[in-house]
């Protein structure tokens, strides 16, 4: 049995360069366990005892042994990260001033970030709250082709990363495995061991080192070189990432690959009418230049909600091109499509007297699910998304 600042380790959960990861048991439940065991230890219900003694004792026995034996509540267990900090030395400089990062940005106690449960700057470690369903690595199917859901869930992480942004301070390292599953659709973040605070003279990374995980970070933030400003967009750029890995399904999107037909999730998915949107975020967020990319995480945030908006209560949606996206009024889950692009149809009738009415052009458009049809004016709908049309509203 190890003991750590009165935590119980029970199985290694993770490991990396400069620290590793224990689920451990809480010092209440701890010292509750050494409690009981020594009530265990004295009760014997086999001396020389009246039957009602003997029976009262085993009774007593089997409350203490299922006290002691009893499953962990999620409440009584942690995440201890210990540091594995030598003695001196530009590494060790390097975990001491990782470590001192990660708890002044977890003692604000922000809503989205794992809870800060203990800490030793003394003896380098930390416990955060133990998180049962672990990382959003470790579900990679969980939003699998369900553009929709995959968005509801990223706002989440979206909305603590906006939080963030507005003090100034930069995560750098967003990825699946420091994303972890709450439940309700909630993702919390954590590991901050390489946040970038405003104001801070001692700068974590060195000359000539890498400042974020290499599958995830921005071009920009991978020149060998340290960065002297580092800016909230570079935070958007590994969102975007991670919004692309909940909707694929896949832990690595190489580069800005994700309009390559192997990558695009509307090829992967065709038949999510919903996700061109998931496209239209990633235009936005996983771009080649810095200036290309949304500056902060609540730009991104409004976007995620405007987005959300709209597939949720039928709102009108443009694209990249500024057009009208117009969801389906029949089946709800399809978008309307226009037939044969650029040819405009004639119609001709009769009114109310038998009399000929003069020919009207319209579009024709059809739902990519249920193939139900409408017919619009010529100028729909680029003119109606100008006009901030709202679908279907009776008035």
């Amino acid at each position: 049995m190890t003991i750590v600042g009165g935590w119980e380790q029970l199985e290694l959960l993770g490991e990396g360069g400069q620290s590793r990861v224990f689920k451990v048991r809480s010092p209440s439940r701890v010292q509750e366990r050494s409690d009981v065991l020594k009530e265990v230890r004295g009760l014997n219900p086999f001396g020389i005892l009246t039957p009602s003694e003997a029976s009262e004792r085993i009774d007593r026995l089997a409350m203490s042994i299922w006290a002691y034996a009893r499953p962990d509540l999620d409440s009584e267990l942690g995440a201890l990260k210990m540091f594995k900090i030598s003695e001196s030395g530009p590494e060790a400089e390097e975990a001491v001033r990782r470590l001192k990062n990660e708890i002044a940005v977890l003692r604000q106690n922000k809503p989205g970030l794992l809870k800060l449960l203990a800490a030793n700057e003394q003896e380098r470690w930390i416990v955060t709250e133990f998180m049962p369903r672990r990382s959003a690595e470790k579900h990679p199917d969980m939003y699998k082709g369900n553009a929709l859901g995959a968005l509801k869930a990223f706002r989440s992480v979206v909305e603590t990363a906006a939080s963030l942004h507005k003090e100034n301070i930069v995560h750098r390292d967003i990825k699946p495995a420091n994303v972890f599953v709450a439940g309700d659709d909630q993702l919390v973040l954590g590991d901050f061991g390489i946040v970038y605070l405003p104001d801070q003279v001692e700068r974590l990374t060195m000359t000539n080192e890498r400042v974020g995980p290499r599958d995830y970070m921005p071009q920009w933030g991978d020149l060998g070189e340290r960065l002297e400003h580092v800016q909230p967009n570079f935070d958007v750029y590994m969102l975007g990432k991670l919004l692309w890995c909940m909707v694929s399904g896949r832990l690595k999107l190489p580069r800005e690959y994700y309009r390559r037909s192997a990558y695009d999730v509307t090829v992967l998915f065709p038949h999510d009418p919903k996700m061109p949107t998931i496209n239209e975020i990633m235009e936005n967020c996983v771009v080649e230049e810095p200036e290309q990319c949304l500056r902060s995480a609540q730009e991104l945030l409004e976007m995620v909600d405007k987005t959300l908006a709209t597939l949720e209560g039928g709102q009108p949606m443009l694209n990249r091109r500024g057009q009208l996206t117009l969801p389906c009024r029949v089946c709800g889950k399809g978008f309307y499509q226009e037939h044969n692009p650029g040819a405009h149809v004639q119609l001709t009738g009769l009114d109310a007297m038998s009399r000929p009415i003069n020919p009207i052009r319209v579009r024709i458009f059809v739902c990519n699910v249920c193939t139900h049809y409408e017919l619009f004016a010529p100028t729909f709908p680029d003119e109606a998304a100008k006009r901030n049309w709202e679908p279907w509203r009776s008035n």
